[in-house]
């Protein structure tokens, strides 16, 4: 007796384009960083040409009290404070209402500023906190881009007790922005760890 094999046929063939159907495809993201190297720098002949401008060599040091931004040209003006007073990060952190979805049962960074309040809980829409202010650092960004518009690098250096949430904010934050419409403005997509980030 021969098997009748048409119901299992008649089976996969509706199996197989629902299976692909309910497919989920995954997007990963990846963000090109480059490791802090070790070692001494290769005998290499000095330039012929001599750049109108320095390189900016943009470092970014993020502390618990805020953002510092450094170059060639030494530290930029902190923001808000008068020449020659009192000095801090050029960005410091603010106070401002933060949305609990992201930092659900715990608190945004930096952490060790807001351990005084209750923790963000489910059903919480939003609170005030102490948070990194990303949107005058891209402001900054912005005008560092417009100075020096050939500049891509940018070099990130935290305090051990940093989140890494914060560090790869300023990834993001640095990386481009949206101009009106649908263009993208690169500013400093090529990220380098500081050696003391681990």
């Amino acid at each position: 007796m021969e098997l009748n094999l048409t119901p299992m046929m008649n089976l996969i063939a509706i199996l197989i384009p629902a299976l692909l159907v309910s497919t989920v495809f995954v997007e990963i993201a990846v963000i090109n960083v480059s490791a802090p190297a070790i070692g001494t720098a290769p005998d290499q002949p000095p330039p012929k040409d001599k750049p109108d401008k320095p390189p900016l060599n943009l470092t970014v040091t993020i502390t618990d009290k805020g953002f510092t931004l450094a170059g060639s040209g030494g530290v930029v003006d902190t923001i808000g404070k008068k020449k020659g007073g009192d000095k801090g990060p050029t960005i410091p952190i603010v106070q401002k209402e933060v949305s609990c979805q992201r930092f659900l049962n715990t608190w945004p960074p930096p952490r060790s500023k807001n351990r005084d309040q209750p923790k963000c809980s489910v059903g919480e829409e939003s609170r005030t906190f102490w948070v990194y202010d990303r949107e005058t650092l891209q402001k900054k960004f912005i005008e560092l881009k417009d100075a020096f518009p050939e500049e891509k690098r940018m070099i990130i250096a935290a305090e051990e007790d940093i989140e890494f949430e914060a560090i790869t904010d300023v990834m993001d934050t640095g990386r481009d922005i949206k101009n009106e419409g649908d263009e993208r403005r690169e500013l400093f997509p090529e990220v380098v760890l500081s050696p003391g980030l681990s």
